[in-house]
Formats: structure tokens, C-alpha cells, sequence
């Protein structure tokens, strides 16, 4: 496809040097714009939407499109701490897709790009305003388009499942509904779920509901018991089981990890 235009918006470029960092911990997010992510000391392990996991190295980039489910660890250097920088946004091609929809991404860059992308993301963090670090930025999309392979348009069964899903994951998501949604059998549904999402119902829903209860543990001092029931789990040590199986340790002990990262 021939890209006519493009549009970058919804701008974040960060990054962390911490001191005490826990590799044995993961972090279960979303995000709603591409993610392109450096661990300039220390390294990531990452897997992004259960498609395989795979180690970035001291230096290496990881690509996560917008809206897809990162299990990310944080991985320090051999002094137990860890610097990593980042450019979350979205790119809009020729005023109507998101770069998402029209190019598949490798999971990890190419190592040869390393340099160049921590040269341009530490130059976009010394900007302040979008206009400055619009240079950098381009030259960003500008990789990724060099290693982008064409895909097509998604699929808009798994987008209509990815919304239900996240719309409906504090109540109740049922087989039956999914079959309707799928004009399938219980047995058929199933194996079309996983070609689509990449996972099993329950397991793609537990992702999300231990994602939501990891934003709840530390942006509020809701109860653990109350935040379990926020997202869909109404069984307290069902929950505490669930969130130790896919983070590595306890809601509590996430939350007092969470927040002591934050200051360091």
C-alpha cells in the first residue's frame, strides 16, 4: 500500500532509571497507542498477546501494537538496576489507519537499529513541546516502516471480540455469547477464538481482569477483596491464586512493589 500521508498524535516519550527492580514480577498491561520501548540498562522479557516470548538484550527495542496485551518482566543489570526509554503514540496512514492495521512488526527491532533509536528517543525527551520532537519522531516510523511486512486490514470479527470482551470483562462473558458473536458451535468456537486472539477465552479474560486489578492496586487504596469483585472475580482467593499464577507474586506485595518503584 502506498503511504500518502502521515499523521502522529497522542504523543508520550518517557523513560526510568530504577534502583530496585523485581524481575520475578510481571506486569500485565494494554495500551491504547503503539508502544516502542528500549531497555537502554537491563533488559525486558516480553511477549505480547501470548504469540511468544521472547529476551530484548541491554539496548534491545520492543514493538507492541496499540490495544494488544504486553506480560512484560524487568530484567536488571547485574547491579540490581535497570534504565529504559520509550515513544508511545499513535500513526495515523493516509488520514484513515492506524500503521497498526496496515504493517505487521517483528517483536523485537532489529538490533542494528539500537543506536538510532536511543539517540532519537533521548533527543525527543529533551523537547517539550510535539512540534520539536516531531523529527525524531518521524525518523521512528521511518524504522518501523523499513520493517514493517504488509498485513491486512484486522479482521473485524476479532475486533468486535476484543471489544466485548474488554467491555464485558467485570461481568459475565459466557460461552453461548461468544458462540452468537461467532455463529459457531461451542466445540468450533473455542479453536476460532485462539486463531483470533491468540488465546483461550478464559485465559485472554483473566489476562485483562488481572491487567485492570494491577491499575487498580496502584493508582487507589481500594481493598484487594473490593478491587477482585471490580474486575469480574467475586471469589477473593480465586483471585489471589489467579493474580500470583500470571504476575509472580501477590496483589498485596504488587501494590507495595508498585509504589515504591514510583519513587525510585
Amino acid at each position: 500500500m502506498d503511504v500518502n500521508s502521515i499523521c502522529i498524535s497522542n504523543v508520550i516519550v518517557g523513560g526510568f532509571e530504577r534502583s530496585r527492580v523485581h524481575p520475578e514480577i510481571t506486569i500485565v498491561k494494554s495500551l491504547p497507542t503503539l508502544s516502542v520501548v528500549q531497555s537502554v540498562y537491563g533488559s525486558y522479557r516480553i511477549s505480547v498477546e501470548n504469540k511468544g516470548t521472547a529476551e530484548t538484550g541491554e539496548g534491545g527495542v520492543f514493538i507492541a501494537p496499540a490495544n494488544a496485551t504486553q506480560q512484560i518482566n524487568e530484567l536488571p543489570g547485574p547491579d540490581g538496576t535497570m534504565t529504559a526509554q520509550w515513544v508511545f503514540f499513535d500513526v495515523e496512514i493516509n488520514k484513515k489507519h492506524r500503521l497498526e492495521e496496515l504493517f505487521s512488526f517483528p517483536l523485537l527491532l532489529p538490533a542494528n537499529y539500537n543506536e538510532r533509536i536511543a539517540e532519537l528517543l533521548a533527543r525527543a525527551k529533551e523537547k517539550e513541546d510535539l512540534p520539536s520532537r516531531m523529527p525524531y519522531l518521524s525518523e521512528v516510523v521511518e524504522i518501523l516502516l523499513s520493517v514493517a511486512g504488509p498485513t491486512e486490514v484486522k479482521n473485524d470479527l476479532a475486533a468486535r471480540l476484543q471489544n466485548y470482551m474488554e467491555n464485558n470483562y467485570a461481568g459475565e462473558v459466557s460461552a453461548a455469547d461468544l458462540c452468537k458473536m461467532m455463529c459457531c458451535s461451542r466445540s468450533a468456537m473455542y479453536a476460532r477464538f485462539r486463531d483470533l486472539l491468540g488465546d483461550t477465552p478464559v485465559r485472554y479474560l483473566n489476562n485483562i481482569r488481572i491487567r485492570h486489578s494491577q491499575e487498580l492496586l496502584l493508582d487507589t487504596d481500594t481493598p484487594i477483596a473490593e478491587i477482585a469483585s471490580k474486575v469480574g472475580i467475586r471469589d477473593q482467593f480465586y483471585f489471589a491464586r489467579l493474580f500470583r499464577s500470571i504476575t509472580g507474586t501477590s496483589a498485596s506485595e504488587y501494590r507495595k512493589l508498585g509504589r515504591r518503584r514510583s519513587t525510585d
